[in-house]
């Protein structure tokens, strides 16, 4: 995806933004749904922020609150990363065998499912 100028832990973030549709995601909530703390996720929003794809905005529900936005540019370098994501998860797959790529993919879903219960778009 580095042709693209995106990080896959950058990729997560817009995916997880994207699948809260056009309310946004609140902060604290995206965080907890990407096992990250609040800190962490806004300093790794700011790049996507600069980069056009997300914009932060006061939560109109609390304006003590903000809401992480995905745009229209955002949602198009999703469109084009993921079929790279899908040939890096190919090329991988080649690499260990179907066995043992099926079971690094548990056990990293188990370790992402131990640490949070949070589903679609940060609710419990």
């Amino acid at each position: 995806m580095r042709p693209l100028g995106i990080q896959v832990s950058q990729l997560f973030v817009l995916v997880a933004v994207g699948t809260c549709g056009e309310s946004g995601a609140p902060i604290g909530k995206l965080a907890k749904a990407l096992a990250l703390d609040q800190t962490t996720l806004s300093r790794n929003v700011v790049p996507l922020e600069k980069a056009g794809w997300l914009r932060v905005a006061r939560s109109p529900h609390d304006a003590r609150s903000r809401v992480v936005l995905l745009t229209r540019a955002g949602a198009r370098m999703i469109e084009s990363a993921y079929p790279q994501w899908e040939a890096a998860q190919e090329r991988l797959r080649r690499t260990l065998g179907a066995g043992p790529f099926e079971a690094l993919h548990a056990a990293l879903l188990g370790g992402i499912r131990g640490r949070t219960r949070v589903t679609r778009c940060g609710q419990a």
